[in-house]
């Protein structure tokens, strides 16, 4: 730093860390904006059915967004640079800023966890899949919760996290951090696993067109790229394994993997929903599809027979093996599949179809 206290200016190197930082945060966070946005018009206006998984994006998508205020700012006031060419006073606002984002990136994760299973939840009408979101959602607010006051309290007091002021602070060592962190992303990569894998087994044996069924795995299959985040995020964490002195500059990358993976998820779990919308309504619809408007949120559902003229007949209670039930309507905006296995018999409000 030169006597005039000027800062020095950045090194290409940090400037290309910085600008990607930046863009990766913004684009996607924009991204989800815009998606998210599309998809609770397309419920509320369209469909005029708002449900519980519709609130949970609402919340989600204010606490991813606070993450990427959070990652912004934190790029700001010195994410990017050699730690030694950050102003001290610039010092103190980053570990403020950089503790808060370690505190909420957590939340954020379980946000887009609860939305996307409570989305699950209602379109696929199974018990086995009740049980399995429903564990996985009590999982996820417990292992959040922990986590997050185990990086909370990291230091004792915990201002010694944050505050250069406090010398004589108990924390951590960097590597007890990266085992923690690692921890953490390996559990959240697992839970995103999961949430991927889940409807495909119920689509894999859909007695439908083969077109349809590879449109829908299509759309559930754009999880896929919010489940790489975290496996690439794995690698970022090696400036805490071997300890580091540059803080600033070599963590960044972890900063914008945390951004991608939470909003890319936002993302994957609302495109479906905006096949009601004009420009999407034909994806992955079979050309006898149309849509239905009831009052529910628990709409009735059409048997996806081979007659066409079976549209909207009703049917028996029970139905033989391998029997499918799809519907296309406005209320849901999304395709409610339920695969009902021979002797079994539809919940009570699903037998009037």
């Amino acid at each position: 730093m030169s006597s005039s206290g000027a800062e020095p200016s950045l090194t290409s190197a940090e400037q290309y860390l910085q600008s990607l930082t930046y863009g990766l945060i913004i684009s996607t966070g924009i991204l989800s904006i815009i998606v998210c946005s599309l998809r609770l018009y397309t419920r509320a206006f369209i469909v005029k059915v708002f449900g519980s998984d519709d609130i949970a994006v609402c919340v989600a998508l204010v606490i991813t967004q606070v993450f990427n205020g959070l990652g912004v700012a934190v790029v700001y006031y010195g994410e990017g640079q050699h730690f030694e060419n950050v102003s001290p006073a610039n010092r103190a606002i980053w570990l403020q800023l950089y503790y808060g984002a370690m505190c909420v990136y957590l939340y954020a994760s379980l946000s887009v966890k609860i939305s996307l299973l409570l989305f699950l939840r209602r379109i696929f009408v199974k018990a086995w899949m009740n049980w399995l979101t429903t564990g996985l959602m009590i999982f996820q607010v417990l292992f959040s919760i922990s986590g997050s006051l185990v990086l909370a309290f990291q230091c004792n007091p915990a201002r010694g996290a944050f505050d250069l002021s406090i010398t004589d602070a108990k924390c951590y060592s960097q590597f007890k951090l990266y085992q923690i962190t690692l921890y953490q992303a390996v559990l959240i990569f697992v839970a995103d696993v999961v949430i991927l894998i889940a409807p495909m087994v119920i689509l894999c044996g859909l007695n439908m067109p083969t077109r349809k069924i590879i449109a829908l795995m299509a759309i559930f299959g754009t999880g896929i790229i919010a489940c790489i985040a975290p496996i690439v995020r794995f690698s970022t964490l090696d400036y805490l394994r071997y300890g580091t002195t540059d803080l600033t500059y070599d963590s960044a990358s972890s900063l914008y993997w945390m951004a991608i993976e939470f909003n890319l998820g936002l993302v994957a779990g609302s495109l479906s929903s905006l096949r009601p919308l004009p420009f999407f309504r034909r994806f992955g619809s079979t050309t006898n599809s149309r849509y239905k408007v009831s009052t529910g949120d628990t709409p009735h559902e059409l048997q996806n027979a081979k007659n066409s003229n079976a549209r909207g007949s009703r049917k028996k209670n029970s139905f033989g093996m391998g029997t499918t039930i799809l519907q296309d309507t406005l209320n849901e905006s999304q395709e409610r599949i339920v695969h009902v296995p021979k002797g079994e018999r539809l919940p009570p409000h699903h037998r009037d179809i």
